[in-house]
């Protein structure tokens, strides 16, 4: 059985959102390599064409994620809603905060006193006695895993780790320890997308998995897929892995408690392909995540 690590995070001043004369809210965030912590239905069971002859699947060991912003929010696009934010990692945090790391697969639970916007008392509680949150999004900065790759590349110059993308200069010699690769996700996916590397990942208010402004075309504010301020050219990883919950105002001497559970399977995660000269165990094979690797996140929230 894997260890439960309890993180204990102050965003604010307690651990909890409570006001004297009002109930009290519990934020926790379950974060798992585990498909069943949220009721995934994933099957990993597709394969690109176009990178040489399949060779084999890796399951990183150690997989974190380390994200700029993680939040609920109501519809922004609904008039009649008034907009309310949850948010449990936000942008004005220090770069090395730790809640903005999540241990999946130490199956890490964090709790938080969120960042909380939108219409509220003067016991600083919503407005409204319930609220109903329609999205879930993070903006990611990396996903980081640990995997110990085939024995075959031992002395293998694999070309595509001494590469830049973006900002993260990769070098094989400094991310292998013996076989094993220490790794951000970067080289992984920068042959899926045609203008950068998506960041924001928006789940709900939406009927599939998709990956949304491929041409990094401008998307305007308080729109259906980018509900938030200001506008993007960013890809969007959009998600229907999430259904809306509706959170009730806790009255005097109440407690809600407020347990999220994101879960990334990571099983089979890599996908190794024999390269342009299509000869597995040589310095152009292709080391990708899965087809649809965002279909493996999923989110879901109990409220009790």
């Amino acid at each position: 059985m894997k260890k439960i690590v309890i993180l204990l995070i102050l965003i604010m001043v307690f651990s909890a959102c409570k006001k004297e004369g009002t109930g009290t809210m519990n934020f926790k965030m379950h974060y798992t390599d585990s498909p069943d912590k949220a009721k995934s239905g994933y099957k990993n069971d597709s394969y690109y064409t176009g990178f040489g002859d399949y060779i084999t699947s890796l399951t990183p060991h150690r997989f974190l994620g380390k994200f700029g912003i993680l939040g609920f929010r109501t519809n922004y696009m609904d008039p009649n809603i008034k907009e309310h934010t949850l948010l449990f990692i936000d942008g004005n945090m220090p770069d090395d905060d730790p809640a903005k790391i999540a241990d999946f697969s130490n199956n890490a639970v964090v709790s938080y006193s969120p960042n909380l916007s939108g219409l509220m008392d003067s016991h600083f509680r919503f407005v409204g006695e319930q609220i109903e949150l329609v999205y879930f999004f993070y903006d990611v900065l990396n996903f980081y895993q640990e995997v110990n790759i085939p024995v075959q590349y031992e002395g293998v110059n694999l070309q595509m780790f001494n590469y830049i993308y973006g900002n993260y200069n990769c070098r094989l010699d400094s991310i292998m320890q013996n076989n094993v690769m220490h790794v951000e996700h970067f080289p992984f996916i920068a042959r899926l997308f045609n203008s950068g590397f998506p960041g924001l990942f928006v789940f709900g208010n939406c009927d599939s998995t998709f990956v949304f402004n491929m041409e990094g075309n401008e998307v305007p504010a308080n729109s259906l897929h980018f509900p938030f301020g200001g506008s993007t050219r960013s890809q969007i990883i959009r998600s229907n892995n999430y259904f809306p919950i509706v959170v009730n105002t806790p009255y005097e001497n109440e407690t809600v408690n407020f347990i999220a559970t994101m879960s990334f399977d990571t099983r089979n995660l890599i996908q190794i392909y024999a390269g342009e000269d299509n000869i597995p165990y040589t310095g152009d094979d292709v080391f990708i995540y899965a087809p649809n690797f965002w279909e493996r996140i999923k989110v879901s929230v109990e409220v009790r």
